[in-house]
């Protein structure tokens, strides 16, 4: 499998755990559980992404940094402020995600919506740019 082939396949996984558990847990009213899948899903878009550009991404869950430093490289047209709302969405999914995943903190109604909104742009945004 190439590192294009490979990429495309994170980046549809992503887009199965989005469809399946984000969106799921935010019906079902579990909105801690909403937490984690949104964040796994942008991080497999964006090591997906960053597959497809033939960039090794670290073992690490946020890796908006390097995807917007990369995309900027080598992605022609992509714009500024769609590369730093990745970088925000990923940062804070990823900062959200021990809490919510150990109940370390409560979170509500909105702030899944929130996680769910930010994951689905960030998807929609990488299958855009890597169609």
């Amino acid at each position: 499998m190439t590192n294009k082939e490979e990429g495309q396949e994170l980046i549809k996984q992503a887009e199965r755990i989005f469809e399946r558990d984000v969106e799921n847990a935010l019906k079902d009213r579990d909105y801690n559980l909403v937490i984690r899948p949104a964040q796994e899903a942008v991080e497999l878009a964006l090591k997906g992404a960053l597959k497809v550009l033939g960039i090794e991404y670290p073992k690490i869950h946020d890796v908006g940094d390097i995807f917007a430093m990369k995309a900027k490289e080598k992605c022609t047209g992509i714009k500024d402020e769609i590369c730093d709302r990745i970088r925000e969405v990923s940062l804070w999914l990823s900062e959200a995600r021990e809490p919510s995943f150990y109940f370390e903190r409560k979170f509500t109604e909105e702030d899944a919506t929130k996680a769910r909104n930010d994951a689905g742009f960030v998807i929609k945004q990488i299958k855009k740019i890597f169609k």
